[in-house]
């Protein structure tokens, strides 16, 4: 068992504390492990090049601190990190997997020193000829840090012979090869070809003007690299806001990018923050640069000021200050969608049907929702998506969603334009009224008179079957929570459908004083709509009638708060 073997085993088995997405990195790789070989995996995990990059780190010489002079020695959680950004390859090409990689943790774990030996290994000795790295913050003196760090490195551990050094310049020349730092505030980028990128702080960058001109640069690298460190931040709409969240997307496996490496070391939302074990699950390097007695210090103030207590959790603790949390639980939504259901049997089931017609330019969503029966316990969902073709792969981008993918797989509909034509939902529900008994459809009554009128006038669907769903705490509560309950007990079953569990990981939902939600697209961090068309569809079935042939409402109803 190698070194990053071990260390994800240990990390699994919960004999080195973790918090969810630091344990899920090391679930990825123990899965990742099991599908080498396989013709659905093209990647593999090169022990030799892992070795190196090790040598080659451990030769290098500390230049501060009370370690000042000593050789580099890894940790087991910096093995696994770098050890899987430079060891696992391409089985047929030997190139790197990853292409991006978002290292996300507290303070005082050694991010720069590590971002420092990655610049000068990539940079100088990843066999690469003319390759430029480049370490970029959104203020050139920020960009210096981990350059000055790597200027140290190269200064105190005998690599100076082989590297030339500048104020703002390391190159080599028998590799024709460079490091440098900018920043947003740097005079210009043009001409740039960079092989490596080392973003520092990325928490601290207000928008993507410099990450998204650095990364459409690399284009004529064969394997560039995106180094990312940071910590938490405190603005969830903001660059590092919206990796945090498809780094855990990716972790979650409700997102799919297989040249993305993610690692974040947190608390967990719900762990006791002046614990102390909390804070040896979030710092992996609790006692080795993490000072027991310097967190004990900042706890003690943390508790006497609110103000302290936000930058303990945030910088300490790698929680995100004023971050929404996902509604609903994927762990339940996983457990729920682990078989699939046959979607033949539900043929004449009674079922309910909500859509949400929110945006014509972006998804317009129908999901058909089938209660549990005598026969099976779970709730099915069966959507149907529609999004404008035209604008697809600018909307992928900005939402960082595999749009195009989803429509090969049959997942969403595509429609020609810019824009979904409203017509399709009824094209959709007159095919299907034969097949499924369907009992109401239930529509946001804003912008929908137009398509409820031609329902029930012109294709047949009586006034009592086409109802308006109240977007409010008052119409959707009710139906909301008993949707979070059954998610929560893996009862919930979509076929696994992508488009759903993705829109499922999204959903943020605000509260009123008496303990009402709502779910809001205004807060959430992506698209919801086949959700909020599955709850319209929950809001229908908990209004029905007590005498609907249904067996769920036979065995009783969940007691929840209203």
């Amino acid at each position: 068992m190698n070194d990053l073997d071990r260390y994800a085993s240990e990390v699994v088995k919960q004999k080195i504390p973790a918090g969810k997405f630091h344990r899920l990195a090391c679930v990825r790789h123990q899965r990742d492990r099991k599908r080498e070989g396989t013709a659905q995996f093209p990647y593999r995990l090169d022990d030799d090049r892992i070795d190196q990059f090790c040598r080659f780190a451990q030769q290098l010489r500390h230049y501060k601190g009370k370690w000042s002079g000593q050789l580099i020695e890894l940790t087991p959680i910096q093995k696994f990190r770098l050890g899987s950004v430079v060891g696992w390859v391409h089985r047929k090409t030997g190139l790197r997997r990853f292409r991006t990689a978002y290292n996300e943790l507290p303070r005082k774990q050694g991010k720069s020193l590590e971002a420092a030996i990655v610049a000068l290994y990539i940079t100088f000795f990843d066999q690469e000829a003319g390759a430029e790295g480049y370490t970029i913050a959104t203020k050139r003196d920020q960009a210096k840090i981990v350059f000055n760090d790597a200027k140290k490195l190269v200064l105190s551990s005998g690599l100076k012979g082989r590297i030339q050094v500048r104020v703002s310049n390391m190159h080599r020349d028998s590799t024709s090869s460079k490091l440098e730092p900018l920043g947003a505030d740097h005079d210009s980028t043009d001409g740039l070809n960079p092989s490596l990128i080392i973003t520092d702080e990325f928490h601290a960058h207000k928008d993507r003007g410099l990450i998204d001109v650095m990364e459409t640069a690399t284009g004529a690298r064969s394997q560039p690299l995106h180094f990312q460190i940071t910590t938490a931040g405190n603005n969830p709409v903001s660059p590092c806001g919206d990796q945090h969240d498809y780094a855990c997307k990716i972790l979650e496996r409700t997102l799919v990018d297989e040249t993305f490496f993610a690692i974040i070391c947190h608390a967990d939302v719900d762990d006791d923050w002046k614990d102390e074990a909390t804070w040896k699950k979030a710092n992996p390097h609790y006692g080795v640069s993490v000072n027991p007695d310097d967190m004990q210090s900042l706890c003690r103030k943390a508790k006497a000021m609110p103000s302290a207590a936000a930058a303990f959790k945030q910088k300490r603790l790698n929680l995100w200050v004023n971050a929404y949390q996902p509604w609903l639980s994927m762990e339940g939504w996983e457990r729920g969608n682990a078989e699939p259901i046959d979607i033949d049997t539900l043929e004449h089931e009674p079922c309910f049907v909500g859509i949400d017609l929110a945006s014509q330019i972006d998804l317009c969503a129908m999901t058909f929702v089938f209660p549990p029966t005598k026969d099976r316990d779970k709730w099915y969902l069966m959507p149907w998506a529609w999004t404008p073709e035209d604008t697809l792969v600018e909307r992928s981008h900005r939402d960082r969603a595999p749009y195009d993918v989803w429509v090969q797989q049959g997942h969403l509909i595509a429609t020609s334009g810019t824009r979904v034509d409203h017509q399709l939902i009824r094209t959709v529900l007159r095919d299907q009224r034969e097949k499924y008994d369907i009992q109401t459809i239930g529509f946001d009554p804003w912008h929908a008179d137009t398509l409820i009128s031609q329902l029930q006038i012109e294709d047949g669907f009586g006034e009592q079957q086409v109802l308006a769903v109240p977007q409010t705490y008052a119409g959707m509560s009710a139906a909301a929570l008993r949707f979070e309950a059954e998610v929560l007990d893996g009862n919930i079953c979509s076929n696994a459908n992508p488009v759903m569990q993705w829109c499922a990981s999204n959903a943020v939902v605000q509260q009123d004083g008496k303990s009402n939600i709502y779910p809001t697209k205004r807060k959430s961090r992506g698209r919801i709509d086949p959700i909020m068309a599955a709850i319209m569809g929950m809001v229908l079935f908990v209004k029905s009638p007590a005498e609907s042939p249904n067996v769920y409402l036979d065995r009783g109803v969940r007691q929840l708060n209203a």
